[in-house]
């Protein structure tokens, strides 16, 4: 078993409801996450204040499949000084009883001057636990004790969490799951042991209503399979050895997906078998919907939200809003639609124009549908990190999708 530490940066907590009388600290108060919803950082950095701890534990992991473990803190002593300090210790005991690693004095809050006790504050030292090969499958559990070193109090706190073996990637999924709907829900309860499954769902049962784009051209699909692997690389292994020995749709389909994940790896198809680095060579000269600074194709946008969907990630969000400097192009579109010599290809400006509308509906569409991305959005607007023109369109996307989410007939699904 490994134990890996991290260290970020103390960030200003948000205030827990409750406290002591008076506004005092009504007692130490420890909170223990296992998760793997990577984007916890952005979740706690890049969202409004006021919003709390939203991490989700996970209760089962595979094998090579890190765990990172949150630790909170809340109504902790202020020395006289104004100060306060917790740090904390860690250990991991396996499904036997013995313990399989552990990590002492890291620090929670760091000493130094706290305005309010009863802020929750995120661990400065945050620990990372991967089961590898000699590990035993079963309930591990981690035990934190967080020491508040001003009031002398210790506070032990466990989870559990179930690691499994690689047997659980070839589980079917129940014959309700829709595919699109877990694609886009996958940020909030992330399940990349699903992945596989989901996948030959995609394959066998392509939405029904209006054709879906072309695997090459299916910028959320090829955005959420290349996030998806980036956070859990021991994935890739089982991806090659599903292809190996799948065939038809959804052999077509993985070899797209990877050969577009491998995209910047010249060396990737050369590694694979004979039979397999053809199904990827076939795509080395595809033009990718990959996005850039400015995207000019919808299928980019796609990417950048197939991205969110897979990690729950601000980066894409951002690089979305940021479509909205397009705004002075908004016309062009309907202009070149009315023009009776239309040039070949269309010019830029048209093709912005395009994107830019696309952005919009799109951002409005989630905000309705997303909390995350509604979180996100408004902080944007709150920290006023855009230019005048863009932050008055963003203002005005937020409003109107928030006016639909709150009216009865208009009340968005989650």
């Amino acid at each position: 078993m490994r134990v890996a530490v991290c260290c970020f940066a103390l960030l200003a907590g948000v205030t827990l409801a409750g406290g002591g009388a008076g506004g005092e600290p009504s007692h130490f108060e420890v909170l223990v996450i296992p998760t793997i919803q990577y984007a916890h950082r952005d979740i706690w950095t890049q969202t409004p204040a006021a919003r709390g701890p939203t991490a989700m534990t996970v209760d089962q992991v595979v094998r090579g499949q890190e765990v990172q473990i949150l630790v909170f803190a809340t109504n902790c002593t202020v020395g006289a000084d104004g100060a306060a300090e917790v740090t904390y210790d860690i250990s991991f005991v396996r499904p036997d009883g013995k313990t399989g690693g552990s990590k002492t004095g890291l620090r929670l809050i760091p000493r130094g001057p706290v305005k309010n006790s009863r802020y929750v504050r995120k661990a400065v030292d945050m620990v990372g636990f991967v089961a590898n090969g000699e590990d035993p499958l079963g309930e591990w559990k981690v035990v934190v004790a967080a020491t508040d070193r001003i009031g002398s109090l210790t506070v032990q706190r466990e989870q559990t969490f179930k690691v499994v073996d690689y047997g659980v990637l070839d589980a079917p999924v129940p014959g309700h799951a829709d595919p699109g709907r877990w694609l886009m829900n996958y940020h909030n309860r992330p399940a990349p042991h699903q992945l596989l499954a989901m996948l030959q769902q995609f394959a066998e049962n392509p939405p029904v209503g209006t054709p879906p784009p072309v695997d090459e051209e299916n910028g959320a699909l090829l955005g959420f399979f290349e996030q998806v692997l980036k956070d859990n690389p021991w994935l890739l292994p089982h991806v090659i050895a599903r292809l190996a020995k799948t065939q038809d749709r959804e052999r077509a389909l993985l070899s797209v997906l990877l050969a577009y994940a491998k995209r910047d790896d010249p060396a990737f198809a050369d590694s694979l078998p004979d039979a397999l680095r053809d199904s990827i060579k076939t795509h080395r000269l595809e033009r990718w919907p990959a996005p850039t600074a400015e995207p000019l194709r919808g299928a980019q946008l796609d990417v950048l939200w197939g991205r969110f969907f897979a990690s729950g990630r601000y980066e894409p969000i951002r690089a979305l809003v940021g479509v909205l400097a397009y705004h002075p192009f908004k016309e062009a579109l309907s202009e070149y639609k009315l023009r009776s010599n239309k040039p070949a290809p269309p010019p830029v400006e048209v093709l912005k124009s395009a994107v830019f509308g696309a952005a919009v509906w799109s951002l409005r569409s989630n905000i309705q549908q997303d909390q995350l991305v509604r979180d996100y959005c408004e902080a944007i607007l709150l920290r006023r990190e855009l230019p005048e023109a863009e932050h008055a369109w963003l203002a005005g996307i937020y409003r109107m999708a928030m006016e639909k989410t709150s009216s009865p007939q208009g009340q968005a699904g989650p």
